[in-house]
């Protein structure tokens, strides 16, 4: 019974919580977008390196 519910809960919390994957970062991570600034793993663009110009 136990395992019958929780099996019922997880399929409500994924019908309700989006889809996500865990994996490996964006082909871009680390190349620069803008003078001063990064993409990160996820792919924004953030001011992390002195070092794009």
């Amino acid at each position: 019974m136990k395992g019958l519910m929780r099996r019922a809960g997880e399929r409500l919390v994924g019908a309700v919580l989006p889809n996500v994957e865990a994996g490996a970062c964006v082909p871009e991570h680390g190349q620069c977008c803008k003078k001063g600034y990064r993409f990160n793993c996820l792919g924004s663009c953030v001011n992390q390196s002195s070092t794009c110009k």
